[in-house]
């Protein structure tokens, strides 16, 4: 039922005394509408003429992209305006707007504004001011948080994806060292052995026959060709040319390896980090492919590697940690709330679901930049019958995490992210796990994952220039130590021992 406002709005967080006050003075000339949690309040292409103030609740901004996947971009709170920028500018809305829980909103028309502006000019002209802070501030937000995707391992960490550029000279005093002369005789044998493989595995595969011999001398090559790298950074050590080593050895294998789509992708990484969605789910079905049997023998190596075999770890490790924990939360008739930062194609997620016989009690935000990577989610991943809400979100993880976007999550069981902490530098891994503990319940939990060094590293770090920031048991616990959690941290692995995952208590 429709009714006028006759209190002041409630003071909240981001709004100022002298705010409060304007708001009270406004709001009684606005109609109070109170909406159910999962009515819409705005649809695309609705009329401009209005625009709303939450008093009280949730709404969820969201679009349906043409391929029918519905991605939310703002969970807005109480104390917040929406739908402003349509009223002034006229144009069509572009997004959906719904309520997340029960809402009372008021509802300025052109009526309203009208009054306003008749009968109370200085107060309108105050309005307006403050109205045009809060566009100018939604504008400013939008335009610093939408860069490429390509951007988006730049904001991670102060690293920046790379790869190496075109082949230069050799440095004359290199070239005439007993190290160089040892590495490049070395390579040179890899490399002549890799072309004659090359040329009996195309010739047998043209024919139509197996080369089993071929085929396993390529697996051997490959594995001797691993085991040299951590001798060749020794030979190497302190004379300043590492990062030039590292580039010729790229460019000796460089025909061969591209022809495994792990290794093409890993290197080229055209979303601009190496860990993409598609990465993953290409890891996850450890299926070898590439261009011709060699390419298929290269990206089977690549996925048999130990960092692989780490990838599908952790996706069992936290399927279980995620029914565990949810088990406890549902017997008790209650709903778990988790959410999965940085989700990339969520298998883990939906895995639990597929076991999980209590999936109404669950409710998930699966947030990432990638709105492909969501769209990838709704149309591949969850695609069985489930009984669980679940959200997916477009937004950048780290501005969330530094403090830069805001939106009115409910309070959480279970926050986690797989991959995303190998990124991130000191400064930003201590201000995602602060920001996190703030969103959880007391008794929630936190599951962040890191890589451990491990020496087969060399080979994704050095010449695919997959870099991560490895860190051990002790790092984690010493990041978390300068945190709200203090030395409340478990480490916990998966069978590979090499992706560690920090799980929190909040008390």
């Amino acid at each position: 039922m429709n009714q006028p406002a006759n209190t002041p709005s409630p003071l909240h967080d981001g709004i100022s005394p002298l705010e409060t006050t304007l708001l009270a003075q406004v709001l009684p000339l606005a109609v109070i509408r109170s909406f159910t949690a999962g009515e819409p309040i705005l649809a695309p292409g609705a009329p401009t003429s209005t625009f709303y103030y939450l008093e009280d609740g949730a709404v969820e901004v969201s679009y349906t992209d043409p391929a029918d996947t519905r991605i939310t971009v703002a969970l807005i709170g109480a104390g917040e305006f929406f739908g402003e920028i349509g009223f002034f500018d006229g144009e069509s809305r572009v997004r959906d707007i719904q309520a997340v829980s029960p809402s009372r909103i008021g509802i300025f028309d052109s009526r309203v504004m009208e009054t306003l502006r008749r009968e109370h000019p200085d107060l309108f002209m105050d309005f307006i001011l403050f109205l045009t802070r809060k566009i100018c501030g939604k504008f400013r937000r939008i335009a610093g948080e939408r860069e490429p995707i390509a951007g988006y391992a730049q904001s991670l960490s102060t690293r920046h994806a790379s790869r190496y550029t075109e082949s230069k000279p050799l440095p004359a005093p290199l070239v005439r060292s007993t190290r160089w002369h040892e590495i490049s005789s070395r390579m040179e044998v890899f490399k002549s052995e890799l072309f004659n493989l090359s040329h009996q595995l195309q010739k047998a595969e043209t024919e139509g026959r197996l080369a089993p011999d071929s085929e396993a001398r390529c697996h051997g090559v490959l594995n001797e060709l691993n085991t040299s790298l951590g001798q060749f950074a020794a030979t190497m050590q302190g004379s300043g040319y590492e990062e030039v080593m590292w580039g010729y050895l790229l460019k000796e294998i460089f025909p061969y390896f591209m022809r495994s789509r792990f290794a093409e992708r890993a290197y080229y990484k055209p979303k601009g980090y190496a860990g993409d969605f598609l990465m993953m789910e290409h890891i996850y079905a450890n299926v070898p492919a590439g261009e011709g049997k060699l390419g298929e023998i290269i990206d089977d190596f690549c996925l048999r590697r130990p960092g692989s075999l780490a990838i599908r770890g952790r996706r069992l490790l936290l399927k279980n940690e995620l029914l565990r924990l949810s088990s406890d939360i549902a017997g008790r008739g209650n709903v778990t709330r988790i959410m999965n930062l940085a989700c990339g194609p969520n298998r883990e997620l939906f895995d639990f679901l597929a076991e999980c016989e209590y999936s109404q009690y669950i409710e998930a935000l699966c947030v990432d930049i990638d709105s492909e990577a969501l769209r990838y989610t709704n149309q591949h991943v969850n695609i069985f019958p489930h009984r669980a809400s679940i959200r997916l979100m477009s937004e950048n993880v780290i501005k969330w995490a530094l403090g830069r976007v805001r939106h009115h999550i409910e309070p959480l069981d279970v926050i986690y992210s797989a991959g995303l902490c190998d990124y991130l530098d000191p400064r930003l891994f201590r201000a995602l796990i602060s920001q996190c503990h703030r969103h959880l319940k007391p008794g929630g939990t936190l599951l962040l994952g890191n890589f451990a060094f491990y020496p087969d590293s060399l080979f994704l770090d050095k010449l695919l220039k997959w870099e991560l920031i490895y860190r051990t048991a002790d790092d984690l616990r010493e990041l978390f130590a300068a945190t709200p959690f203090g030395d409340r941290v478990e480490i916990i692995a998966e069978p590979e021992q090499v992706n560690l995952f920090a799980m929190a208590i909040k008390e």
